[in-house]
């Protein structure tokens, strides 16, 4: 077992007994029980490598990284997160009816930006809807604030574009990311045969007008309207067929260090 494995484990370790320290986890602990004992009928009361392999093979990570939420201070979010973290990295190694699924890892990861966002807002403005609208009205001036009284009525589109235009990522790859996780999350809810049949066509289209789809940046002076609408639906299905892992889970890192950058 590698350096950088043993430490991930270790922090996985501390994640697991928060987990299991919760009532309404007992679940979890039975279920891990059970799995290791399956493994080997002496379970090691101490930890040592022979357990970090153990609980490694049962969680099916092999290697791949999970996100350390450690220094999330809300312990409900924190292992919210973790869950969420640990389900995305198994459909990414094909856990699940061994095949590797890029929409089901997509949109564990959505949760997690999701849950993010919520933490920043519910932490910052204490369910002060008011303050939070404001925020985010500072920077769409077009935003319509949700009749309620409650922050979590504030959709994940606003929460996002106020967080990152405050904090300087408006125009970065974080940004786009987030924006085709989200799309991509609203596909899913709502695929159809069409729209898939429909793809090669609106690829074929943007080869024609020599727009590029590898590209992220556009040239808005001399491209219509019409047919920038064009190129943003280009751009999402390049991204959704190039299925780049790394970049999602680079966006989940910097989400992740910004959130509790700002709340210190």
């Amino acid at each position: 077992m590698s350096k950088e494995s043993k430490e991930s484990l270790e922090k996985l370790l501390l994640f697991i007994s928060d987990i299991c320290e919760e009532d309404e986890n007992e679940w979890f602990r039975k279920e891990l029980l059970e799995n290791l004992s399956k493994l080997d009928t002496s379970i090691p009361k101490k930890t040592n490598h022979e357990q970090f392999d153990k609980i490694e093979k049962y969680l099916k990570l092999d290697g791949f990284k999970v996100i350390d939420y450690s220094d999330i201070k809300n312990e409900r979010v924190r292992n919210q997160l973790f869950r969420d973290s640990v389900e995305m990295s198994k459909y990414r190694l094909g856990k699940f009816n061994d095949k590797v699924n890029f929409d089901e890892f997509c949109r564990y990861a959505c949760l997690q930006t999701e849950e993010l966002l919520n933490y920043f807002f519910n932490e910052k403005f204490q369910n002060n809807i008011i303050k939070a609208n404001k925020f985010i009205t500072k920077h769409w001036l077009e935003y319509r604030a949700p009749n309620s009284s409650k922050i979590a009525a504030i959709s994940m589109h606003a929460k996002s574009t106020g967080f990152l235009s405050e904090y300087g990522f408006k125009y970065t790859s974080l940004s786009r990311t987030l924006d085709f996780l989200r799309d991509f999350r609203n596909e899913l809810s709502h695929r159809n045969s069409y729209e898939l049949n429909n793809e090669d066509n609106i690829l074929s289209s943007l080869a024609l007008k020599k727009l590029d789809v590898s590209s992220s940046f556009i040239d808005y002076q001399s491209t219509t309207k019409r047919d920038q609408e064009l190129f943003y639906k280009g751009r999402f299905i390049y991204l959704k067929r190039r299925q780049d892992y790394s970049e999602i889970i680079d966006a989940l890192e910097i989400l992740k260090e910004a959130v509790i950058t700002v709340l210190k």
